[in-house]
Parts: structure tokens; sequence; C-alpha cells
């Protein structure tokens, strides 16, 4: 297991797991999950293998971090990054954390070296801003049949953003439980086309 982190993100305490070297790969959990998840998936050490730094987070008020007032977790995201030191970065969400990397990557274009959208929820509401990502790689991972996330969503960022590709991964919403190596190996592929 990997170690336990903690750094102090405007007064709370934040816990996250990491492993590697090279350019920061932000991962980020959904509301039943936390940090663990992506090292129990071995998603976090196939990052690592591909010569990245995973970061994986846990969101205030989830798994061992504090809570705090945060509307938009994207808003989390940036100070997170900022805290940490980290210029541009990958970041990868599920569900509510898909959410909360839509809401980090069309905010913040200009530190965005890619994103990777699991079953991302609430993809509607950043509309206006999606067209932000466009000349970004963004690979979408939606499970073949997902009753949380409609296919609408990642279909929303397909029309906005040519450079965006959508693959599907298991059949669940948390797909990435269904069939963990086939998921990494979707990351590693991503991962190849990263500058």
């Amino acid at each position: 297991m990997l170690e336990d982190k903690f750094v102090d993100i405007k007064g709370i305490k934040i816990h996250y797991l990491e492993k590697g070297n090279g350019k920061p790969y932000l991962l980020f959990h959904g509301a039943r999950f936390n940090a663990r998840t992506w090292e129990e998936t071995g998603t976090i050490d196939a990052i690592a293998e591909s010569g990245f730094r995973a970061i994986s987070v846990d969101f205030p008020g989830f798994g061992k971090s504090q809570s705090g007032n945060y509307d938009d977790l994207g808003e989390f995201i940036k100070d997170f990054a900022d805290t940490m030191g980290l210029g541009k970065v990958i970041v990868m969400g599920a569900s509510m954390g898909g959410e909360a990397a839509v809401s980090f990557s069309v905010n913040n274009p200009d530190r965005l070296l890619g994103a990777v959208y699991v079953g991302a929820v609430g993809v509607s509401a950043y509309e206006s801003k999606l067209k932000n990502l466009d000349g970004k790689p963004i690979l979408l991972i939606w499970g073949k049949r997902d009753n949380v996330s409609p296919i609408s969503n990642a279909n929303l960022i397909l029309k906005y953003v040519k450079t965006a590709k959508l693959v599907h991964v298991g059949v669940n919403h948390a797909c990435y439980l269904d069939d963990p190596q086939g998921f990494n190996k979707e990351i590693k592929e991503f991962l190849k086309g990263i500058k």
C-alpha cells in the first residue's frame, strides 16, 4: 500500500497518494469511492510505469480528507495543483470527479496537458465552455451500459472537442471496476500521445 500523504489546502487537510516521476497526472474519485480506489484498480501503477507522476486525491469530506467549503470541486483541483506547485497537469475524474475534472479543464485550459473523463456527470452545465478544450488530448471512457451518466454527456464533449476520443470499457458506471486491465490499457495508450 502506498503511504498516506497530506497537504494543507486553504486550511483543509487533504489526503493523497503518489507514485512515479514525470509530468503530474491527477486522479479524482467518484462519490462512492476514494483515493485508494485507483490504487486497487492498478491505475496508479499503470500511470507511474508510463513515466508520469500519479497523484490520487481525496476530495474534501471524502476518504481521509477534512471537509471544506467548495461549491465547485473544479476550484478545489486548481487550489490543489497550485499548492503542490504543479504547472501543467493531466487530470482524470470519474462520475462526480469527472464533473470536477471537466470544470477545472474548461476554466483552466492553459493548465491542461490532457484529460480523461470517466462516466462524467453534469457535463451540460459546462456546454458554453467545452470549446476551450478543443486541441487538447481528451479521452472519454464510458461503460457500455452506464445507467448513471448517459452517453449524451460524452457525445456533448465530442460535439465541441475534435481532439476527444470515446472508448467503452466494461459495462457499468464504475467501468474501471468491471475491467481494470482494459481500463488501464486505455490510459497507457492515451499517455503515449501526451507531449
